[in-house]
């Protein structure tokens, strides 16, 4: 969640809870509604644009650990401009490595 507190905090106790209060479902639900996106929850039903989604059945969700991408793909995006930008890959050698740059 890149939400990160010092360990030494005064406050971590009441850090953690307010960190377990916000991803609760229903505050997740309400950020997500407020913000016009989709919920990371598995309870779509609240929002009439992406309840649709909740009936996906579970067997044909992809999860981004089945497909080996477990980093954001903006990241494997700038690695292979990276790559090709300063010669070490060509276009072709960069797209074949997508989905294996790491940081």
């Amino acid at each position: 969640m890149q939400f990160s507190v010092n360990k030494n905090s005064p406050n971590l106790e009441m850090a953690n809870e307010f960190m377990r209060f916000l991803i609760t479902p229903q505050e997740l639900n309400e950020m997500a509604q407020n913000k016009g996106l989709m919920s990371p929850t598995k309870d779509l039903s609240f929002n009439s644009m992406y309840a649709a989604f909740g009936d996906v059945p579970e067997s044909r969700v992809l999860s981004p650990e089945e497909s080996g991408l477990t980093d954001d793909a903006l990241i494997q995006l700038r690695m292979a401009a990276y790559s090709v930008g300063t010669g070490q890959m060509t276009v072709d050698a960069a797209v074949a490595a997508y989905g294996t740059f790491t940081q």
